[in-house]
């Protein structure tokens, strides 16, 4: 008797795995897209030697289009019609996916049904690129009417972008704990104010997704941090400058020091290089400074970049890009990224940005007004 149970679990195991496999091998990427009659559509995988093409169709002649779901594990996704309009996706094997849009506006037009993952990525960019795409806006016309005020209301608008992405991530991540998608919002959050949110957001994730590399990279992120907790030393950091002269973090040691993580091919770190300059020109007579680190990894690119935005504090870097080891120690996955530094060179804020950032800089100088 035992062993017949044992031969109809056997079964009953083997037909629920290919249920399962058969579900998984099924589904389609397929939908409609606006001026795309007859342009080839193509579905990318995404990793560290540049995107892959898994499968591409050519829409026929009212843009419609279908592929069958390559997808064997849960991930990343890149769709697009041409490099200049590319949208992303967090796919998995079986989902049938229907995406529509305009193929000439992709990134904002595009909507997408049958993956939910997809569909908060969705929301997560639309909010995004609505709010930016307004502020610049503003940004414009003011620089055109009234060019004298240019500079002070970037700066406003960039610490309004800062606190509405925030703010918008903060309940975007509380509501989606167990969606791949909640970790391309962590970027924006305060990490001195939510790292209960980030080990709750890491907590569920391992759950709903056991052995996921994004869930495992930002475990060990979660793991860095804890590293460096607010009130400890700062690891050092001594790398070369553009000119190729050693520069260390401890030569700074009696200012309060901003560690800026930044690249000259990060467009949200150059937009936010102006408003770090006026923070620099407002306070480096009372004994605050600057330390860049790039990730660059081209030499002219970044010496262009620092010249271009006028940085001119103290710049370093490895020239390896995400291989940089200061980087990897001081736990920054994504950039734009600071660390704070009292005249001890302690740890007193981590991932500032806009007025907080410069009301913690006044504290430590001990500016009350």
């Amino acid at each position: 008797m035992n062993l017949f149970r044992l031969l109809i679990s056997a079964i009953l195991i083997l037909s629920i795995s290919a249920c399962d496999n058969k579900d998984k091998s099924g589904g389609t990427i397929h939908g409609t897209l606006s001026n795309a009659s007859e342009v080839t559509v193509y579905l990318q995988s995404i990793s560290e030697a540049g995107e892959k093409t898994l499968d591409s169709v050519v829409t026929n002649k009212d843009g419609e289009f279908e592929m069958k779901n390559p997808v064997k594990e849960m991930d990343y996704y890149v769709f697009r019609t041409d490099p200049a309009n590319v949208i992303f996706l967090i796919l998995k094997g079986g989902e049938s996916v229907e995406i529509t849009g305009n193929a000439e506006k992709l990134d904002a037009s595009y909507e997408v049904k049958g993956s939910k993952d997809s569909e908060l990525i969705r929301q997560l960019r639309h909010f995004e690129k609505n709010l930016g795409d307004s502020l610049n806006k503003i940004y414009a016309d003011v620089r055109s009417t009234n060019p004298e005020e240019a500079t002070e209301t970037g700066n406003k608008l960039q610490a309004f972008y800062s606190e509405s992405m925030k703010n918008f991530s903060e309940k975007f991540v509380s509501d989606n704990k167990s969606s791949l998608a909640a970790l391309s919002a962590t970027k924006y959050l305060d990490q001195n104010k939510s790292i209960d949110l980030m080990v709750s957001l890491g907590e569920n994730l391992e759950k709903a997704h056991p052995g996921n590399k994004y869930v495992t990279d930002f475990k060990g992120l979660l793991a860095e941090m804890r590293k460096l907790p607010i009130g400890s030393m700062a690891p050092e950091i001594s790398l070369p400058s553009p000119e190729g002269n050693p520069v260390s973090l401890s030569s700074l040691k009696g200012n309060v020091v901003l560690v800026d993580f930044w690249a000259s091919w990060c467009g949200p770190c150059r937009q936010e290089n102006p408003f770090i300059v006026s923070l620099f020109k407002k306070y480096k007579s009372k004994g605050f400074t600057v330390f860049g680190v790039s990730l660059d990894e081209n030499a002219e690119a970044w010496k262009n970049a620092i010249s271009k935005d006028g940085l001119t504090w103290n710049q370093v870097s490895e020239l390896k890009k995400w291989d940089s080891q200061v980087a990897k120690a001081y736990g920054v996955d994504a950039i734009p990224f600071s660390v704070l530094l009292d005249k001890e060179g302690k740890i007193i804020g981590k991932g500032l940005r806009g007025p907080e950032l410069e009301n913690k800089i006044r504290e430590a100088l001990g500016i009350n007004s």
